[in-house]
């Protein structure tokens, strides 16, 4: 695979929109992977920073409306 940028060879994939970088155009974001609910009905939420991010893609900040899905 090449990279989204440049061409050059691939060395990891974007983990919002999967497009390829190599390691001079990958960046790192955090993501937000579910919420529970924990002890004390306390709601929790699973992140984990340093992801692979294309620098291309817009991940949203907030969820949105797809009314077209029903």
């Amino acid at each position: 695979m090449k990279c989204w940028h440049c061409e050059e060879e691939a060395r990891a994939s974007c983990a919002f929109c999967g497009r390829f970088v190599c390691k001079d155009h990958a960046a790192t974001m955090s993501t937000f992977i579910t919420m529970f609910v924990g002890a004390n009905n306390t709601p929790k939420g699973l992140a984990v920073a340093n992801v692979i991010w294309c620098g291309e893609c817009e991940p949203q900040p907030e969820p949105i409306s797809m009314p077209e899905l029903y």
